[in-house]
């Protein structure tokens, strides 16, 4: 039973050692459990959206426009009713 302990005490600090610290909010965190697309950089993809400003799993999705497709008419203002 003592040898359970022991190797139940050892994982633990074992785990302990492996925490990352996240870059924006500097909490640790285990990066197996990350949501982030930078899991060895953020804790969440909250963290990861809040620092760059948008996420690396949308940027691998992005599709570059061709470079006649943008609309360069100016549009009119829109008044809005209050």
């Amino acid at each position: 039973m003592q040898e359970r302990a022991e190797d139940t005490t050892a994982r633990t600090n074992h785990e302990m050692r492996e925490l990352l610290r996240c870059k924006r909010c500097n909490l640790p965190y285990m990066s197996a459990r990350s949501t982030s697309g930078l899991r060895l950089t953020y804790c969440s993809l909250f963290c990861e959206l809040s620092d760059l400003g948008f996420s690396m799993d949308a940027l691998e999705h992005m599709e570059r426009a061709e470079p006649g497709e943008k609309d360069d008419t100016p549009r009119e203002p829109v008044a809005i009713d209050t």
